[in-house]
């Protein structure tokens, strides 16, 4: 008595022994190795001419592209993200600009919100260290409108500079980290 051997019983035991030999429970540990994105490489450095400040000088995301802004800036960007194009600028006043509450409070005018008190601007306050020092990073997003600042105040001796994005709110946080790298990177030469 003999087994029958056909080429279809061949084919299927060896699927069968393929799926058993392929298959396993995953409890195993696998590596990956992915290209790192290397932020230098993302980031270009530019110089700007003569402010009040000294030479101001920083690094950017090399997607940002330098556009024309009012005589009050020093500098303007437009900020490429996956939802549109921001508008950055950076402007200097002396002293404390007006201070913090008057500051917030015209930019959440600007996006038609009300303004608060100094003591709830401050909760919202996030504190950065960079180049120049500690600064201040404050987000005003107005829900209903989908548009947002991310802004930063900078004290530099007897100036402040104040850096400002306007954008789409749903995309604030894709570029936040663009925007403190470029806030911390600020230097002034004198």
């Amino acid at each position: 008595m003999g087994i029958k051997v056909s080429d279809n019983n061949i084919l299927y035991f060896i699927s069968i022994m393929i799926m058993c030999i392929s298959c396993d429970s995953g409890s195993h540990v696998r590596t990956y190795n992915l290209p790192k994105q290397n932020i230098e490489e993302k980031l270009q450095s530019i110089k700007i001419e003569e402010s009040n400040t000294g030479t101001l000088v920083w690094t950017k995301p090399a997607s940002w592209i330098s556009s024309e802004g009012s005589s009050m800036r020093i500098a303007s960007f437009s900020v490429p993200y996956k939802g549109g194009v921001g508008d950055l600028s950076v402007i200097q006043l002396s002293g404390e600009g007006g201070g913090l509450e008057s500051n917030v409070n015209r930019w959440r005018r600007q996006l038609n919100m009300t303004p608060i008190s100094l003591k709830e601007i401050e909760k919202n306050i996030n504190v950065q260290s960079g180049t120049l020092g500690k600064y201040s990073i404050i987000k005003i997003v107005n829900d209903q409108t989908n548009k947002s600042f991310i802004c930063a105040i900078v004290p530099v001796r007897n100036q402040t500079l104040f850096i400002k994005l306007s954008m789409n709110a749903n995309y604030l946080q894709d570029i936040e980290e663009d925007f403190i790298s470029f806030c911390s990177s600020l230097n002034s030469s004198n």
